[in-house]
């Protein structure tokens, strides 16, 4: 029976993942016209922030996890504004091109720095 709950509330709290994701993806095609392929990077920058934190620097979970937040925010906005910015006029095919290359930086330079195997964050 605990099986089945840990899987019931894994898949919820996944499906509510790739919901936010999704709803990131739309609101900057629907609001901004600008196609952000890459805004998973910026979550996976602030989920491997908040292993860092919790797992090597020992900080409780529920601390780590707003500055998770805060440093994807600062990350995001240090590409806005050196990067994003000179593509907003740009053609679709060039913002797809754009931020699928920086897809391929950020998760090659994740695998470099933390290496390719899973990373469990203690709670």
């Amino acid at each position: 029976m605990t099986a089945v709950l840990t899987n019931l509330f894994d898949g919820v709290a996944y499906g509510m993942l790739l919901f936010v994701l999704a709803c990131g993806l739309a609101v900057t095609l629907g609001l901004m016209n600008f196609v952000n392929l890459a805004h998973g990077s910026f979550a996976m920058a602030g989920g491997y922030v908040c292993a860092v934190l919790v797992n090597q620097a020992g900080w409780p979970f529920f601390l780590g996890l707003p500055l998770a937040f805060v440093a994807s925010a600062m990350i995001g906005a240090l590409f806005e504004r050196s990067l994003y910015r000179h593509l907003y006029t740009r053609g679709h095919l060039d913002q797809v091109l754009f931020s699928i290359g920086l897809v391929f930086m950020s998760v090659a330079a994740v695998d470099y720095v933390m290496g390719s195997s899973r990373v469990f964050i203690r709670l």
